[in-house]
């Protein structure tokens, strides 16, 4: 702490004290000196008038000696002065040597009230003379004045002593005063240093610290008061770092995304799922039109401003992908009538829009599958009521057309209803320890016929014996029939592979083709319903498009994943991504 405000306060206090001594001392001595002064006054007036009644102011000689006579009874030098003025008698000087006095201060006074007094310097003896005229009064008649005069050199010599003995009557209380106040100013300036340390310790933060002044008087209440402080702030910091705490988790824990903005259009406040929402950029301090790059977002907030309620409206954004949101903006007032900014929340519809087009698309796919078979059933019966019967050779081929149809509705609905079971929980997984060797043998076996017919083979990758792994045996043998049965379908010439292998450092089991391959801008869209690379060709191989449907959402029910790399004219490889939880011996 920086000590020129106690020099300051000493020095200034010093100057207090050293001005209140002198002018003590000026004011004892003129009063001391004044009073001596008047004294001597009165002394000399009452001399005057004794000796006034042997003073012969008719005399036509000098009194000159009469005036030593006198001196040396008073002490004091005696001058007679006649009516006029003229210097009748003196007892240090020759009257002939003297001026006329009528117009001496003393004299002018004493002619007008009797007595006059008047101090003046002495050029002859260089000090200062007092002196006092007496008009002597006879039968009411003016006699003439009687002027005693005496030295002050006494009594300058007698002030200056006294002036010396209050100076050094007062030094030692000066110096003691000093070093009191020096003391006084160090032990203040010592708490103020407490005081001033502590309080920086709270502006650090530190408001477990608490403020001791030993005898410190006046200041221990300073001292309380500044602790209670630090008490009730720590409480209040702690309160409202656990309000903050609480909203922070609170706007965490909130899945959609939150932004406060404020009049001027700056985000001031978002949450973890704006990130998600917006990039992983930072979004505070920016304006909201450079994070929801939207212009109808702008014109919603700008409704808002105008209008004071809410609004709620529905957009999409394409950056850092593509969403489609729910925004409800509202307006925020933190002082009654006065916009604060603005609180808006963004809710991600995307994947209800997704659903919603999946929806129409699976409605209008069923349509069209059932549609088909229905108007090629409908189409030949009619042919055969209209007559086509009794043609034994057409109505043998449309028959076996209608029932080919209706095989391939019955699988339609089959798929379907197998789908709607898996997805509604209706098929439960049962998993056991099953043997893969075991199950790619029985799926080999099953379709080796149809491969055979194709002219392709059917093998296992390698030896499985020994491998075992935990899951719905039926199911499983499921999914690998429609994934090999799929691959016969697409492969013209070579064959199909089965196996297990390691990806990414966990184990799946594929199915490896070398047929006719899958674009890659179609590999996303692998195991959507009734999607199909090749419809046509699909459909003449008798193909639902539900197969790698159902094969997805089993897969999914065991807790795996698939993964599918392919090749246009190299073949396919599908592999059913085992989970953590499987065990694999």
């Amino acid at each position: 702490m920086k000590s020129g405000i106690f020099n300051r306060i000493y020095i200034f206090y010093a100057i207090i004290l050293l001005f209140s001594v002198f002018f003590i001392e000026f004011y004892v001595t003129s009063v001391v000196r004044e009073n001596y002064i008047e004294n001597l006054k009165n002394s000399l007036a009452i001399q005057a008038s004794l000796i006034s009644s042997r003073i012969p102011f008719k005399t036509q000689t000098n009194i000159d000696a009469l005036c030593k006579q006198l001196k040396e009874k008073t002490g004091a030098r005696v001058t007679v002065i006649a009516t006029d003025g003229r210097v009748i008698g003196d007892s240090d000087k020759a009257t002939s040597l003297m001026d006329n006095h009528a117009d001496r201060p003393e004299i002018q006074q004493a002619l007008l009230a009797d007595r006059g007094w008047s101090i003046r310097y002495s050029d002859t003896l260089k000090y200062d003379l007092l002196y006092t005229a007496k008009k002597v009064m006879r039968e009411k008649n003016l006699e003439g004045f009687i002027r005693l005069a005496v030295p002050l050199k006494e009594v300058n010599n007698s002030i200056n002593i006294l002036r010396f003995k209050i100076i050094f009557a007062v030094i030692p209380v000066l110096i003691a005063t000093g070093i009191l106040l020096i003391w006084q100013t160090g032990r203040i300036r010592r708490f103020v240093i407490q005081i001033t340390e502590f309080s920086r310790a709270l502006a650090r933060g530190a408001l477990d610290k608490r403020l001791f002044l030993e005898g410190a008087g006046e200041f221990d209440e300073i001292a309380q008061n500044l602790n209670t402080m630090s008490t009730e702030l720590k409480k209040n910091i702690d309160r409202s770092e656990e309000e903050t705490n609480r909203l922070n988790v609170i706007l965490k824990s909130i899945p959609n995304a939150l932004l406060i903005i404020n009049p001027n259009g700056i985000v001031e406040l978002s949450n973890d799922a704006s990130k998600e929402f917006f990039g992983n950029i930072t979004l505070t301090g920016k304006p909201f039109i450079e994070v929801v790059r939207n212009p109808e977002f702008f014109f919603l907030i700008d409704n808002v401003r105008q209008d004071l309620s809410p609004g709620l409206i529905e957009l999409k954004i394409d950056y850092p992908e593509e969403r489609y949101l729910t925004v409800r903006v509202s307006p925020l007032f933190y002082k009654e009538e006065e916009l604060s900014g603005f609180i808006a929340i963004f809710h991600d519809t995307t994947q209800v829009k997704r659903l919603e087009q999946v929806r129409k698309d699976f409605v209008a796919n069923v349509s069209h599958e059932i549609k088909t078979p229905v108007t090629a059933i409908k189409g030949f019966t009619e042919t055969l009521l209209d007559g086509a019967i009794d043609e034994r050779d057409n109505a043998l081929r449309f028959l076996k057309t209608i029932k080919s149809h209706s095989e391939r509705l019955n699988r339609l609905v089959d798929d379907l209803l197998t789908l709607s079971k898996i997805e509604l929980g209706v098929i439960k997984i049962h998993k056991t320890d099953v043997y893969i060797s075991d199950i790619i043998d029985t799926v080999i076996e099953t379709l080796k016929d149809r491969a055979t017919d194709r002219g392709l083979y059917l093998r296992k990758s390698r030896q499985t014996e020994t491998i075992k792994i935990k899951a719905d045996r039926d199911r499983t043998i499921q999914i690998l029939l429609n994934l090999v049965d799929n691959a016969i379908k697409f492969t013209n010439s070579g064959g199909v592979e089965i196996g297990i292998d390691t990806e990414d450092e966990r184990n799946c089991i594929f199915v490896k083709d070398t047929g006719i391959g899958i674009p890659g801008k179609y590999l996303s869209r692998i195991g959507e319903r009734f999607f199909r690379v090749d419809p046509s060709r699909s459909r003449e191989l008798g193909g639902t498009g539900l197969g790698l449907a159902i094969v997805k959402h089993l897969a999914k029910a065991h807790e795996w994943s698939i993964k599918i790399e392919s090749s246009p004219g190299k073949g396919t490889k599908v592999m059913i991504m085992l989970s953590v939880t499987t065990q694999v011996v």
